[in-house]
């Protein structure tokens, strides 16, 4: 039952986030503008973020700005199963990976991240989130607490997201035009 429910919530919103993706092409700079001034991270902390694949809400802007202010950032690996997460400057070659997104080559570090952006395909109030349905980010928050933070854009947002036991919620979820604290 829940399968099938969040087959249907992900094909929906799949289109929907392609729509807002064309909608709102300077998505990304919204939330690295908003991420400064609702956060203050030490600058020894490491942040996990992601390379956007197709219509994600594009997390370039925030990473390249991260690091300016001194912090370190890492992108996740998908190994095996689960994710292991490299080292990532704004120099670092990239190498596609089985999922078609980007990341580190095996010769960057790896990293364990205190913070996680998550990019997202809907989430509600509460902090359930629905990704792609793979599971290697709820496999990974298994293993490492960290703080979550959920990237999307606002209109993602849904009533309720239907949940299994292993599913991780996040903490926050930010958007282009706000920072929405989970309860």
């Amino acid at each position: 039952m829940i399968f099938s429910q969040k087959k249907a919530l992900r094909a929906h919103m799949k289109d929907k986030r392609a729509l807002l993706f064309r909608e709102h092409p300077d998505a990304g700079e919204g939330i690295a503008r908003l991420f400064f001034e609702v956060f203050t991270f030490p600058v020894q902390t490491v942040i996990g973020g992601y390379w956007p694949i197709g219509s994600e809400l594009d997390s370039r802007p925030l990473l390249e700005a991260l690091v300016k202010k001194g912090l370190r950032c890492v992108l996740p690996c998908v190994s095996g199963q689960t994710l292991v997460f490299r080292l990532w400057e704004p120099t670092s070659s990239l190498v596609e990976s089985r999922v078609k997104t980007f990341e580190p080559s095996a010769a960057s570090p790896c990293i364990v991240p205190s913070v996680l952006l998550i990019p997202l395909l809907a989430f509600d109030r509460k902090g359930d989130r629905l990704g792609y349905g793979k599971g290697h980010y709820d496999r990974y928050l298994q293993q490492q607490e960290c703080l979550k933070i959920g990237i999307g854009f606002c209109e993602q947002e849904a009533d309720k997201i239907p949940v299994e036991v292993h599913d991780k919620r996040l903490d926050y979820v930010l958007t282009e035009k706000a920072l929405i604290a989970c309860s």
